[in-house]
């Protein structure tokens, strides 16, 4: 009885007798298999949403990275709060293939009441074992009930490259309910590196990080708000949200349009310089000026979100107006694809009143879409939750790793278990494919009755003696009472190994049908790829057209394998050339490498060098032998078709 297997695991049949074999294996499989649900049920790994303002960046330390460098933020006031996020950055470098770049083996991560961190509280503590490289995903730090002004993240071992070492971070959140604490909030440092946009301290805390906006995938029913089109970059254009009533706002959210018909150019009509306010009329006559950044150009978010913290101000109305615009072509414009106001944990700006200074109202742009819940990506969601989200899909991505790494033991375990059932199962099946081989042979032409027996020798052969192995070895093992098993087993694994692959090579042999030259050297690429596998070669069919018989390919393709099997097994070769050519009705095999070689004269020294000249004479050829101890060897094979 063969049983299911988790999607992804090894399928073979060792595996399956495996799994028959060892209960804790099926235990353990089944686990995997809860894992991989779990994890398809996760928001999925955003693409690289990186701006050019990348992260903060510590001072560098020694290649070791033995040294201790923090980040910390002010939230302003001590504040309740119920998770600190890190993100990571994703910056190609050296061999480091670009995501999780900096980010520390070690650390930990603190909230204090005051800036020195005399007293800090310990919120999560990873420095007594590496912390495995995130990637692009985030840390979620669980942190309920904790009361704090200031939050820090210390490395007690920096992330190492080749010269120096470093910690890095694309963001530092600090969430209550849904709002993060630490949008645009002051960030210091114990050694800070600086180099504008990409690094700069204040860049932990500006909301753009690689992973973008919290989206669901779905359509948008339209791209976001537009504005009309102006001929100058200093003319201003606002839009505005009306609650309907005044609310006290905790914070605005700014996202940029990407739309479908300018798909490379990220962050869309997002002003480049701009400012926030609220105001309890429409004129906004007395505006409180939540955000303003019209002093220097804002570097444009792309897909990450735009918070402005409102510290509970009391309004009706909140306006975005834009003082110099994105430039389309020769002309500029100020888009956004949403706009979300906070109050009470709740986004009050959705599907409320919109109005605008002006606004280009078509199918895919509307002031309607300004609110309704869509970025050009897709639905927006709860943003702590799918930070929540991407952190358990980090998390079981290493576990998932760890099972199946450990599950190759497990197998080998529940093999040893099968012991004596195992080889006779074995000796069931060989049985069965003699029968069916002899029925075979019956009914065919003299021809293919001839080559039928010597393929039963072959299987006789090949098959029997590999399988008494097998049951001498298996036997050896249960003697033992468990000395030696793993060395005895892996022994039963290579001998079974091969058995299955001669049987492969057998029933290729014996599929009916026609049969081309092509697909001859098509198998023996095959078997060069099995053979040589960690070794370089190369294969080459020059002129190969046939017509091949039977027994021409039986012979050539086992004096191939056993020319193949003296290389991986003796000649220690870091290249091997592989030649098959054909002129006319002549045929030559040539294999060269640039191995250990060996002296064809000293006794012993053959490599079973008799049975492939057997097979050479055997479809009217010969085989010639070039070697020298330390410089490689030279077959040859010529035949006449």
């Amino acid at each position: 009885m063969f049983l299911a297997v988790p999607a992804g695991a090894d399928v073979s049949w060792a595996d399956q007798l495996a799994r028959f074999g060892s209960g804790a294996l099926r235990t353990h499989d089944a686990q995997l298999a809860t894992r991989r649900a779990e994890l398809a049920q996760l928001p999925p790994a955003p693409g690289d949403e990186s701006s050019d303002r990348i992260g903060w960046h510590s001072g560098y330390g020694p290649p070791s990275g033995l040294a201790i460098r923090h980040v910390q933020v002010d939230l302003g006031a001590v504040e309740e709060f119920d998770a600190v996020v890190l993100v990571p950055v994703n910056v190609v470098y050296g061999s480091h293939p670009g995501p999780g770049y900096g980010f520390p083996v070690r650390f930990r991560v603190e909230a204090a009441d005051e800036p020195e961190f005399a007293m800090p509280a310990v919120l999560a503590d990873f420095t007594a074992a590496d912390f495995p490289n995130p990637g692009q995903l985030p840390v979620f730090v669980e942190s309920r009930d904790a009361r704090a002004r200031f939050v820090r993240v210390t490395a007690t071992q920096l992330f190492s490259r080749a010269d120096s070492s470093l910690f890095a971070l694309g963001e530092l959140l600090v969430f209550h309910g849904q709002r993060n604490l630490a949008a645009l909030a002051p960030v210091t440092s114990s050694a800070g590196y600086t180099n504008s946009p990409a690094w700069e301290d204040n860049n932990a805390t500006d909301g753009q990080s690689v992973l973008g906006a919290p989206v669901r995938a779905r359509h948008p029913p339209g791209n976001g708000y537009h504005s009309a089109i102006a001929e100058r970059d200093d003319e201003a254009k606002w839009v505005q949200i009306d609650f309907g009533r005044e609310v006290p706002i905790d914070e605005v959210r700014l996202f940029a349009a990407a739309p479908i018909d300018f798909p490379a150019r990220s962050g869309f009509g997002f002003p480049v310089r701009f400012r926030v306010e609220a105001g309890a009329d429409s004129a906004l006559s007395e505006p409180v000026v939540l955000g303003d950044f019209t002093s220097a150009d804002f570097t444009n978010p792309g897909a990450s979100p735009v918070c402005v913290p409102a510290q509970g101000v009391a309004a009706r109305y909140v306006r975005v107006t834009g003082t110099r615009l994105w430039r389309r072509y020769q002309d500029y414009v100020f888009a956004l694809a949403e706009m979300q106001v906070h109050s009470g944990g709740m986004n009050v700006a959705a599907h409320a009143a919109v109005e605008a200074l002006d606004s280009t109202e078509i199918a895919t742009w509307s002031t309607g879409f300004l609110n309704d819940g869509f970025t050009s990506q897709g639905a927006l969601v709860d943003w702590a939750e799918w930070l929540r989200g991407l952190s358990r899909r980090r998390e079981l991505l290493v576990e998932i790793a760890e099972m199946e790494r450990t599950r190759v033991p497990m197998a080998a375990a529940g093999l040893r278990a099968l012991g004596s059932w195992a080889v006779t199962g074995l000796l069931a099946i060989a049985a069965g494919v003699g029968a069916w081989l002899w029925s075979l042979r019956r009914s065919r032409q003299r021809e293919l009755r001839r080559l039928r027996q010597r393929i039963a020798g072959d299987l006789h052969d090949e098959i029997g003696s590999n399988l008494g192995s097998i049951t001498l070895l298996s036997g050896l093992a249960r003697d033992r009472n468990g000395a030696g098993n793993h060395t005895d087993l892996a022994e039963i694994h290579r001998i079974a190994q091969e058995t299955a692959d001669s049987m492969r090579d057998i029933v290729w042999l014996m599929k009916p049908g026609p049969r081309s030259a092509a697909d001859l050297m098509t198998r023996m690429r095959e078997i060069a790829a099995g053979l040589l596998a960690g070794t370089e070669w190369t294969f080459e069919a020059e002129g190969v057209t046939g017509p091949f018989t039977l027994e021409f390919e039986r012979q050539s393709l086992l004096l191939f394998k056993e020319a193949l099997n003296n290389v991986r097994k003796h000649a220690e070769a870091r290249h091997v050339t592989i030649v098959v050519r054909q002129t006319g009705r002549e045929f030559a095999l040539l294999i060269s490498d640039d191995g250990a070689g060996f002296d064809p004269a000293v006794p012993g020294s053959g490599l079973g060098l008799e049975s492939m000249r057997q097979r050479a004479a055997a479809v009217g050829g010969a085989l010639a032998i070039t070697s020298e101890p330390s410089r490689g060897t030279r077959l040859e094979v010529h035949a006449r078709l």
